[in-house]
This record gives C-alpha cells, structure tokens and sequence, in this order.
C-alpha cells in the first residue's frame, strides 16, 4: 500500500509517482474532502462537513480522523492514516491528510 498526502487546497496532485489508477483514487479523495457536506445533489451526506471549520483549532484536530473516515466511506480503497488542519496567515482553514491507497 502506497502513502499520499492531500490537502483541501484547490491546487493539482503530482501523479507523476503513481499509477494511473492510483492518481485515479487520490483524486477521488482528494475531491471528498474538497466537497462540503450538502452541496451533492442526490446524495447531500456525500463531503466534508464544513461546520467544523468553526471549531477552535484543538476541537477540529480532535474530531477531523472521525469525520474523514465518514467522508472515505465513498473511496473503499482509502484508508485515513493522519490527519491535521492548522490555520493559514489568510484565515483560511488547512486540512493535510496522509491517505494509504490499496493497489
């Protein structure tokens, strides 16, 4: 099994390292935690709930590996290793998560 980091930065994953059906499932992942709970039409359990990003930093690191587990339930072949969120200069809210990919 391969580790990956993400993050909920809107920004592309170097896919160089894997294969293509690995960079397929990072991706998928990776679009989890980019999506907010609510906003997939016929399926509004489906992504990250964003209410946590009220949290104070502690809290949201403490119930983060709980909620991303939910999230991966789309991904099977994701598995959360790590997770942390720290808070950016701009105020925005950093998620970095290590995922471990079943090839």
């Amino acid at each position: 099994m391969a580790q990956y980091w993400i993050t909920n930065e809107p920004v592309d994953i170097p896919f160089e390292e894997c294969g293509e059906a690995t960079a397929r499932v990072v991706q998928n992942a990776k679009n989890l935690i980019m999506a907010k709970r609510g906003e997939v039409p016929y399926d509004r359990s489906r992504g990250f709930d964003p209410e946590l990003f009220d949290l104070p930093l502690p809290e949201l690191n403490e119930r983060l590996l709980p909620e991303l587990d939910r999230v991966m339930i789309w991904e099977p072949a994701v598995e959360v290793v790590k997770a942390e969120a720290s808070i950016r200069d701009t105020g925005e809210t950093l998620l970095r998560v290590l995922i471990e990919v079943e090839e």
